[in-house]
């Protein structure tokens, strides 16, 4: 009985909660970005977990697993399904060569001081530590589009570096997931001890093929004119069942529903009655999984803590910062890249939170605890300053233009 009361409240408060995110009036309040983001959610998670009414208890949230795995898949197939390259195209290369060199340096500026720091402050094998390292750095390279969805009407002039920038939010993701999939493929084996690399390789083939052959078998089958709410079924069912599958597998649901959604979107022509199905349906999901995060993030937080949090923070924007320009000039950018433009890339907002959980999930020890706790701070934090960082970045150079 009490998992089916968890499981209500869970229902009530994503129907009510639905209704209120991301709407509201724009502002470049980190405040009601919270609230407008849904990020709040992850607070009333806390309330909810084993820190505070403890309706969603160990036990409860260990039967929800498969419910957290399937808020994964959806977050990840709405953000493949958005990745369509024929909207891409339109685009100049050099923006795509330029959101990957970005994720590289700034992933690795901060991967590799963490691992000496790791190794001397936590007694964990050392094979972990490396793993927890390169997925901070991972995390540090996450951008999300949510933050400049909605301050998009506040910017004065919408040109050039507001359409980079739009860019680099919702195509940097791509790269992230495609590192998280390569991390946790190695980290399956002993890659971090051993150097074993076939098993690895081997798991990144199944997870990709598997999902690109499926997102062809659910095209032929939503080829026909269909309705439009047997159409949400049908997404729902086909997500739900590669998630779940991807799950039961110990495979990564954000990155196997990331293929899926993007192997549908470039095969099908319905974009226009998809859209508005996904934005329907996005809100509920999101807030359930933001709430189950909550509940499960075992709050841990000391001077160590702090510290990684504090340099993940500095660094993350260090890197972006002095990125952006070095590498725009690397390119031969057609316009100047000043230091600030890297100020507008700063939320990670639901997909870094959903990469975070993805990894904590997979792995599930003191150290990913830990992770979990980091990540989440730096999530949190770094969304709260994202729409200063924003008005001081796009919305003054869009005055410029």
């Amino acid at each position: 009985m009490h998992a089916i009361y968890a499981f209500g409240l869970l229902i009530l408060i994503a129907y009510l909660g639905s209704r209120f995110i991301r709407k509201g009036k724009r502002s470049f309040s980190p405040f009601t970005f919270l609230f407008q983001s849904g990020l709040i959610y992850v607070s009333l998670g806390l309330y909810l977990g084993q820190h505070g009414s403890n309706v969603l208890s160990l036990e409860i949230l260990r039967s929800f697993r498969p419910l957290i795995a399937l808020g994964l898949g959806w977050v990840g197939f709405v953000f493949g399904f958005q990745l369509e390259f024929r909207y891409l195209k339109r685009f100049p290369g050099i923006y795509t060569w330029l959101s990957l060199l970005l994720f590289v340096s700034v992933s690795l500026l901060v991967a590799v001081p963490l691992i000496s720091i790791l190794e001397r402050w936590f007694g964990e094998p050392r094979f972990y530590l490396h793993g927890v390292a390169v997925a901070l750095g991972i995390l540090a390279g996450i951008h999300s589009p949510t933050l400049l969805n909605l301050v998009a009407p506040l910017v004065p002039k919408r040109g050039h570096y507001y359409y980079l920038a739009r860019f680099l939010v919702s195509v940097g993701g791509f790269w992230a997931l495609v590192g998280m999939m390569a991390l946790t493929s190695f980290w399956h084996f002993p890659f971090f001890e051993q150097g074993e690399i076939t098993m690895g390789f081997l798991l990144i083939a199944v997870s990709t093929v598997v999902p690109i052959l499926l997102g062809y078998l659910f095209f032929k089958l939503t080829a026909s004119r269909i309705t439009q709410r047997d159409l949400l079924v049908y997404l729902l069912g086909m997500v739900f069942f590669v998630s779940g599958a991807a799950f039961y597998f110990n495979l990564m649901p954000l990155y196997v529903c990331m293929v899926l959604g993007i192997v549908y979107s470039n095969l099908t022509h319905r974009h226009e009655r998809i859209y508005p199905i996904l934005l329907a349906s996005e809100k509920p999901l999101y807030i359930v999984l933001l709430i189950l995060v909550g509940a499960l993030w075992k709050i841990d937080f000391n001077l160590r803590i702090a510290a990684l949090v504090l340099f993940l923070l500095v660094l993350r924007t260090a890197g972006h910062m002095l990125s952006t320009p070095l590498l725009g000039r690397l390119l031969k950018f057609p316009f100047r890249l000043p230091l600030t433009f890297g100020l507008s890339l700063m939320s990670a907002g639901g997909l870094g939170v959903a990469f975070a959980v993805s990894i904590f999930v997979a792995y599930p020890m003191d150290i990913t605890n830990i992770f979990l706790s980091v990540a989440l701070i730096v999530i949190i934090v770094g969304d709260v300053l994202s729409p200063p960082a924003i008005k001081a970045s796009l919305y003054r150079l869009g005055s410029k233009e």
